[in-house]
């Protein structure tokens, strides 16, 4: 099983799955229908897809210095991509009352 870590979203602290390796990013969100799971990338835009994710995801893109720069409603069996770079993204099952602007904390 993958780390689990926790993220201050300033209003809660939430746990995530760390996906910290190759085989845990590309697994990521598949074949499940609930959890919190955070990805660290370089800097730049990544495309995520949601093959075989079997429930829609919130997304939210975070920049080098954990501030959140897109939030996007991602539904199964499409591609997604942020409109801004980013360094990191927490996949989410359930809505997690964030804006563009806000900063989460976490160590990883």
């Amino acid at each position: 099983m993958s780390q689990v870590i926790e993220i201050d979203l300033g209003h809660r602290i939430i746990e995530a799955e760390l996906a910290d390796d190759p085989v845990s990013k590309a697994r990521g969100m598949r074949f499940r229908s609930e959890g919190k799971m955070l990805f660290s990338f370089y800097e730049r835009k990544p495309v995520i897809d949601m093959m075989f994710v079997p429930v829609p995801l919130q997304l939210v893109f975070l920049d080098s210095e954990k501030k959140v720069v897109d939030i996007q409603e991602a539904k199964p069996w499409r591609f997604y991509r942020p409109g801004e770079p980013a360094r990191y993204l927490l996949e989410s099952t359930e809505p997690l009352e964030l804006e563009e602007g806000d900063r989460l904390e976490f160590e990883i």
